[in-house]
């Protein structure tokens, strides 16, 4: 949901913050204040979701209107009006909302597939604190076609998850003078103890061809990156003590079917499985997984490494994902960064280091909160998988507890355990500390026990942020011992210390269509225990920020790379120690994406060792219709040594592809083409939601070698998958 996240921001010194929090000490989580209530009714009437609003319901709901813009004039008017209108019954919450446009015909919707990235059509979208605790909530959106968009926020954005998929139907459709969208949610697909009178919530629009973004509860450039999760400065909704939550089972069995070919050898699979959810009380929940099973996950997208240290992919298997966020405790980087360490990853779990399935018997989690404290706490066990893993079980226990207005501490504890084998346990303690609107301290101190492993075994790291919408500061320094481990976690380097700070002026042109431009230094320091340096890194450029939500960026800077001992890049080819001082020069171009085609564009020219390293990736997309979406990225990489073997290029192709069918049906596709791995692969996934919570998924996986020297044999694999989702009762 990328389209939400009103501003890049971030930034901090950890003397500044210390003058701030005295000028601003924040107030007491309960002296919240609401300038935008709404009281809303209980209807008999349950409306269809067709996008009409013509039944009676909505003459007799509360009425949200007077929105505010957050861009691109920070508290103006917007330049059309949008109301929304809300009520409820026992079981469910309706949401209306015509959104005013005098030129419905450049109005843009051009996803149509359920869970797709809104960020380049108009859209609405809507806010709930269900808790009311002002920290964590569940988001819904939606375009002028009515496509499903969903996911959850933890700790005001600290951690967002698009891939939650809720129970919830949706009905849009351009009028004369805009367009109208109808929404019924029902409240089984949201968390809240029974009674609750009143929940946070926030209302937004934004219109694609402008970028023009405004809210109901006002949301201000200045409070960064993560502005619209402010959940804190939400309005609120009274009088829902009415809802049912729902019934407190949950089930979702499934089935799967199919059959998979490894060189000449084919062999058919069925397996059954069960995914439940069982209300523990008004504010925790179990969740229960046997015989997991994720056929319906897409394919990871290849990367080509010329690094010396692993490389990170995002977990997309949804049991991990929801409430992955409670979990989420390491280096803090900035919102639209990859992370760079952290203490849990799950994908740790059910994968090898190759990306290969391995089977996981089941689990159960539970989560939720208790007052002011959240709580998370799983176990998983894990198959053994001949030659690559034991059986093992993993297990997490996870308690944050809320503080102040917007602060919080919290602990965690870890254990993976092969059965009858060693165990590798991890303990820690962290902290979010905003001492005012404008700044925030984050820091976390761990330990781990892993057998055999010689070095100091603890890990620590503090981070500070300050600024608003015209300047910004950015501060950390991790500091992560040569022995410690984290056998559940995302720990690429250790025996480090790391100092990263960075500045940031960033002034609003208005002028030659051009909203913000961000530049400013920064400086990454990684060294070894002895003080030596591992990595260091300067840098200087402009960031380009455009009114139709393009972007251009070029960077400078001079980098340093600190070997203490050789390593081989690939076979043949060895860096020796040493270190190695270089120019390197970035530029990045992404053009609109509201645009029927766009375009994108990646190019380094840098020092590589004692050598050179260029890499192209240009990229294009094409959206034809809102149904059809083409898209093809190439990267090359060509890598000139001055050693023997030093010269070689990396090519890299990956090919997307999506046919909705509907709003619940869709066909995508992955197509790559690697040929440092020597490789050909590909991913075809259909997916039809045929009832709401239920789908059939029919998926087919490919691999092929190519090239003389691949001795690795070709890979088919046909899997159909159906899920029914049951509230029994």
């Amino acid at each position: 949901m990328d389209v939400l996240r009103v501003r890049a921001r971030g930034v901090a010194l950890p003397a500044l913050l210390l003058g701030l929090a005295a000028a601003g000490p924040a107030s007491a989580q309960e002296e919240h204040e609401h300038d935008q209530e709404l009281q809303v009714p209980l209807v008999e009437e349950l409306p269809v979701a067709d996008g009409r609003l013509d039944e009676e319901v909505w003459a007799l709901a509360a009425v949200a209107d007077g929105f505010i813009q957050t861009e691109p004039v920070d508290g103006a008017e917007p330049t059309y009006a949008t109301e929304v209108y809300v009520a409820y019954t026992r079981d469910a919450l309706l949401i209306g909302a015509r959104m005013e446009d005098d030129d419905p015909a450049a109005i843009v919707a051009r996803e149509y597939r359920r869970d797709a990235n809104l960020e380049s059509d108009d859209n609405f979208f809507i806010v709930l604190d269900t808790y009311h605790d002002h920290r964590s909530a569940v988001f819904f959106s939606t375009n002028p076609v009515g496509t499903r968009q969903d996911g959850l926020v933890q700790n005001e954005g600290a951690a967002i998850n698009n891939e939650w998929d809720g129970v919830w139907r949706v009905g849009s459709r351009r009028t004369e003078d805009g367009w109208v969208t109808e929404m019924v949610i029902p409240f089984e697909t949201l968390r809240f103890p029974r009674g609750t009178r009143d929940f946070g919530v926030n209302f937004g629009r934004q219109v694609a061809r402008t970028r023009e973004i405004s809210f109901w509860a006002p949301i201000s450039v200045d409070w960064g990156f993560n502005a619209m999760w402010r959940i804190s400065a939400y309005g609120v909704m009274h009088g829902m003590e009415h809802a049912n939550p729902g019934g407190r089972i949950k089930l979702k069995p499934f089935g799967v079917a199919g059959i998979t070919g490894e060189g000449e050898e084919r062999v058919g699979t069925t397996d059954l499985g069960l995914d439940a959810k069982v209300s523990l009380g008004s504010n925790l929940n179990l969740d229960v997984t046997l015989n997991t099973d994720f056929a319906q996950v897409e394919a990871d997208e290849q990367q080509v490494n010329l690094t010396r240290f692993e490389l990170f992919f995002p977990e997309q298997r949804e049991f991990f994902l929801e409430n992955a966020g409670l979990f989420q405790v390491g280096e803090t980087t900035r919102p639209f960064e990859p992370p760079e360490m952290f203490l849990f990853f799950s994908r740790r779990i059910g994968l090898s280091d190759d990306g290969e399935i391995i089977p996981i018997v089941g689990g159960a989690r539970v989560t939720g909160k208790l007052g002011a404290t959240d709580v998370g706490a799983f176990h998983i066990r894990q198959q053994e998988f001949e030659g690559v893993s034991p059986a093992t079980g993993f297990t997490a226990l996870r308690l944050r507890r809320d503080v102040l207005e917007r602060s919080s501490v919290g602990v965690m504890a870890l254990d993976r355990t092969e059965i009858g084998g060693d165990s590798h346990r991890v303990g820690a303690a962290d902290f979010s500390w905003a001492p005012n609107e404008s700044a925030t301290v984050t820091g976390f101190a761990a330990r781990s026990a892993t057998p055999g492993v010689e070095g100091r075994e603890s890990a620590f790291g503090v981070t500070g942020q300050v600024g608003d919408d015209r300047w910004n500061l950015f501060t950390t320094y991790n500091d992560i011992g040569e022995g410690f481990r984290s056998e559940l976690g995302f720990v690429p380097r250790t025996g480090i210390r790391k100092v990263r700070v960075e500045g940031l002026w960033s002034p609003r042109i208005g002028r030659y269509g051009i909203r913000q431009i961000f530049v400013g230094p920064g400086l990454i320091r990684i060294t070894e225990p002895d003080g030596s340096i591992q990595t260091q890194n300067v840098g200087f450029g402009p960031f380009f920020l455009f009114d139709d939500g393009s972007q251009f960026f070029v960077q400078f800077s001079r980098n340093t790379e600190g070997l203490s001992e050789s390593f081989e890049l690939r076979d043949g080819v060895e860096i020796e120690e040493g270190q190695y001082t270089t120019s390197d020069l970035m530029t990045m171009l992404n053009t609109s994406e509201s645009r029927r085609i766009s375009f994108n564009l990646f190019a380094m020219n840098n020092g590589f060792f004692d050598g050179r390293l260029r890499v192209y990736s240009p990229g294009v997309a094409v959206r034809p219709h809102p149904r059809v979406r083409l898209q093809v990225n190439y990267s090359r990489s060509e890598v000139r040594l001055p050693q023997e073997n030093g010269h070689f290029n990396t090519n890299l192709v990956v090919l997307r592809g999506l046919l909705a069918l509907s709003p619940d049906a869709f066909i995508r596709g992955l197509l790559q083409w690697n040929d440092d791995d020597g490789n050909f692969s590909g991913n075809v996934q259909l997916r039809w939601n045929y009832r709401p919570g239920s789908d059939i998924y029919v998926v087919y996986n490919e691999r092929q070698p190519f090239g003389m020297d691949s001795d690795e044999p070709s890979y088919r694999e046909l899997l159909a998958k159906l899920t029914w989702y049951w509230v029994p009762g």
